[in-house]
């Protein structure tokens, strides 16, 4: 349904101005469109700095998976930045990968902020699109949040596999 209505409004805003445009979006989208992107920037800088510490090449390939999904809502964030003429934040430097090794930084520690990195943008995302009215707002919001659940999966099936997970308790030990 949302597809649907995405290209309805597509069709309609064919021909309008920037300004017609923008009395479309409501203020909340607007902030959700900012917090997505900023968390995203926030993200893509943490994991610059630490990706040249991984030493499991499975991690590297997760690493590669969680940066190209931040790369992709950065983009489809930016894409609705422009075309409703919202203000950017400023970005990140292109690369910030440290030269230093530092030797206390383990695999484990890398994949907990991955997960973290990740963790954090189901609030965000839920709450965005639940308080969206604008169909290419919600569907962008939507696909960022399906994205995420696929994310989070790959992270939590390679946390169990290295015992990186904090595993909770099981309900019944003994009988």
């Amino acid at each position: 349904m949302v597809d649907i209505m995405d290209k309805i409004q597509k069709v309609a805003d064919i021909g309008k101005s920037v300004s017609e445009k923008q009395e479309i979006i409501n203020v909340v989208e607007v902030f959700y469109i900012w917090d997505v992107l900023v968390t995203k920037l926030d993200a893509l800088e943490s994991i610059q700095i630490f990706e040249h510490m991984i030493e499991d090449n499975d991690l590297k390939i997760i690493k590669s998976k969680v940066k190209d999904g931040i790369l992709k809502g950065i983009e489809d964030m930016e894409i609705i930045m422009r075309d409703y003429d919202l203000p950017f934040p400023m970005r990140p430097p292109a690369d910030v990968s440290s030269i230093v090794y530092m030797e206390s930084v383990k695999d484990r520690d890398i994949f907990q902020m991955f997960y973290e990195i990740i963790a954090a943008f189901f609030p965000v995302l839920g709450i965005g699109f639940m308080q969206s009215t604008t169909p290419d707002v919600r569907k962008s919001l939507k696909n960022h949040l399906l994205l995420t659940i696929e994310l989070q999966e790959m992270l939590v099936e390679y946390g169990k596999l290295k015992g990186f997970l904090n595993h909770p308790p099981a309900y019944r030990t003994y009988n």
